[in-house]
């Protein structure tokens, strides 16, 4: 998390500074990425920039962070448009909606998909805790409103559900970089929603043998 003193700047002092690290951590890997670059780009002393944020870690997560968090907003935001559609459903369009998000907002498009070649363990790590977070928010959005519509049982353990969902959508995106080298929906959606209702119907029917 940045440092006080940066939340003290002017309001477009800060959003030059983001600008400058989106664009630089959408160009290149966490270790590539250089700080004196997006220190010219924002027109500060470096000097100063430590007494901004920790270090480049704290700049890069926070970073990646207004990207998911915007991205979260937006899918919570479509799922209220859609509440008449099942669990299921909605976790389906999680993946159609993703796309429509990318081409509403490129240069997060941009982040995320630098972030899917990531290769450091520590930033990495950072930077997907962040993004349980926030996903965490939505999944018991979505639980908590087929409970109101009894189509699932109200018994359901919400935290327990919803990690496992958060599990699912993780170890999807991760096969969608494996299986096609990168995590676009749009262009593999046959293959992508039979893996996604495979998944679903054993999370919902079980697999004992009936």
């Amino acid at each position: 998390m940045p440092r006080e003193t940066f939340f003290n700047l002017p309001q477009d002092k800060r959003n030059l500074i983001i600008s400058a690290a989106m664009n630089e951590f959408s160009k290149a890997s966490y270790n590539a990425s250089s700080i004196n670059k997006i220190c010219m780009v924002s027109n500060i002393p470096k000097g100063s920039f430590y007494q901004y944020f920790e270090d480049k870690l704290d700049l890069y997560v926070y970073t990646m962070g207004l990207a998911i968090k915007e991205k979260t907003k937006f899918f919570s935001t479509v799922m209220a448009e859609y509440h008449n559609l099942t669990l299921p459903e909605q976790f389906r369009s999680l993946f159609l909606k993703g796309i429509e998000f990318a081409k509403k907002h490129p240069e997060y498009a941009a982040l995320g998909e630098q972030f899917s070649k990531e290769n450091d363990e520590l930033a990495k790590s950072a930077v997907m805790k962040e993004g349980e977070k926030q996903s965490e928010l939505l999944f018991i959005q979505m639980i908590n409103s087929a409970k109101d519509k009894d189509e699932i049982d109200n018994g359901v353990d919400t935290l327990a559900l919803c990690l496992l969902l958060q599990s699912l959508y993780s170890a999807i995106y991760k096969y969608m970089i494996s299986r096609f080298d990168n995590p676009d929906y749009e262009y593999n959606q046959e293959e992508i929603n039979s893996l996604v209702d495979s998944l679903l119907y054993i999370v919902l029917n079980g697999i004992r043998n009936k």
